[in-house]
């Protein structure tokens, strides 16, 4: 029987020292960024706590991302700073959260996103402090009678309108003293240096205590779950980040690295395609035809095609000497590049049968690859694939796809949408998580 997981992340909150203290079972994670909850590759009966997450630096977790957890049968807790938030807004959906900062952003008491915003360091350490925690600071003053009401609101608006990017106790200071505060703000700082306290930090340890408490709890199935929630962005997503099984990259790696570098993807492309255009089985005889008379059906005849329309699919020679019937069919493909609304792209192993071909191998090559760039970048910061030369890979992949030396724009963009590309650009571009591997296999006519 499989154990159910436990997935933490957290960063400039509560420390990992801290948090593994608490909960010793805990796979911790950094601050969560667009996509890191489905790289978990959770399922029901696992549980993930977000407390920390990115939004300046990175793309912030979706709100959709959490639904998907939650439709896979697992339990989000949410916390402390970007999971209080997504916890208030996710609430009726069946996320759960914890503490006070969570309680205050349901029942409307919180209503900026900048009350729990800070900076912080790559390694987590904290750079400017959360308007909620001065407000907390500011309010138990208060209660231990160091301020009066007037001074106490005076200071959370000087608190409130400090920029969250410089929202630190010194600059506090200053905007105070500016204020004609200078009395009040020194009663304050010398009561929350003898009783310092992060709101934030206690409602991420409550979080956990409660979290422990969760191994039994299933999500309750709501209404949402049958409505049109799931999107193309969604379908992506899946694909994108979700492993295939434990320890194996995602669905989309698999099929990026076969679209590039597998010979045969382009035939399998062909007839996935023109299968779903004429509603057939992809070894249908005469799927070229089929697809060409369901496509006219539509309204698509290659006659009411401008030149300039013909040229961007074609080249001149296809142009000139193929069929009227391969020509349409060449036009169907190359026009049908992934699309997340339209399920010819695969987002599951299972709508990829007849496209993902030896997904065993593929997987162990792309694990390969990530490792090596990891390896490579570690080593070296400068030196990470963003930082590849596009002619380089450009000049390797046009030798893996027999490419004419000669080849211009628009053949090298034909022969890569008849790989479900949409340019050979863009090739380019997907090739750089593959290169530094995939070179070493060189072919008769390549050199690095």
């Amino acid at each position: 029987m499989t154990t159910s997981a436990l997935h933490v992340f957290t960063g400039p909150t509560l420390p990992a020292a801290r948090a593994h203290g608490l909960a010793p079972q805990a796979v911790l994670h950094p601050p969560a960024k667009h996509g890191d909850m489905l790289r978990l590759g959770a399922a029901e009966g696992d549980v993930v706590v977000l407390i920390d997450g990115l939004w300046h630096q990175a793309a912030p977790v979706r709100h959709k991302e959490i639904l998907m957890l939650l439709d896979y049968g697992v339990t989000v807790l949410g916390a402390a700073s970007m999971g209080a938030l997504r916890a208030a807004e996710l609430a009726t959906y069946g996320m759960l959260g914890a503490g006070a900062i969570y309680h205050a952003f349901l029942d409307g008491g919180l209503q900026r996103d900048d009350e729990v915003a800070v900076l912080h360091t790559p390694d987590g350490i904290q750079t400017t402090e959360a308007l909620v925690n001065l407000r907390t600071a500011v309010r138990r003053a208060r209660r231990g009678r160091q301020l009066s009401e007037q001074e106490a609101a005076a200071l959370e608006a000087v608190a409130a309108d400090l920029p969250y990017t410089g929202r630190t106790w010194r600059a506090f200071a200053r905007a105070a003293e500016s204020a004609g505060l200078h009395g009040a703000f020194a009663r304050l700082n010398v009561w929350r240096r003898a009783h310092p306290w992060s709101l934030k930090r206690e409602d991420a340890e409550h979080a956990l205590h409660k979290a422990a408490g969760l191994a039994a709890h299933r999500p309750g199935g709501g209404a949402w779950q049958n409505e049109a929630w799931r999107t193309s962005f969604t379908r992506y997503w899946a694909s994108a980040y979700t492993p295939t099984s434990r320890d194996r990259p995602p669905l989309l790696a698999l099929l990026r690295h076969q679209q590039l570098y597998d010979p045969d993807f382009p035939f399998r492309w062909r007839a996935r395609v023109l299968a779903a255009v004429a509603g057939v089985r992809a070894d249908t005889p005469g799927l070229e035809t089929k697809a060409a008379a369901a496509a006219a059906q539509r309204g698509l005849h290659l006659q009411a095609l401008t030149d300039a329309q013909r040229g961007f699919w074609l080249t001149d020679t296809e142009a000139h000497a193929l069929e009227v019937t391969e020509q349409t069919a060449r036009i169907l493909v190359r026009s049908a590049c992934w699309d997340g609304a339209w399920n010819v792209w695969p987002a599951t192993v299972d709508e990829a049968v007849g496209l993902l071909d030896d997904d065993q191998a593929t997987a162990e090559t792309v694990t390969t690859c990530l490792r090596r760039n990891a390896a490579v970048a570690r080593a070296d910061p400068r030196h990470t694939i963003d930082r590849l030369d596009s002619r380089r890979i450009a000049q390797h992949l046009a030798a893996r796809w027999n490419l004419p030396a000669d080849a211009d724009e628009r053949a090298r963009d034909a022969v890569t949408r008849d790989r479900g590309m949409r340019s050979f650009a863009a090739a380019v571009e997907t090739a750089r998580a593959f290169y530094l591997t995939e070179r070493t296999k060189l072919t008769v006519t390549e050199t690095c």
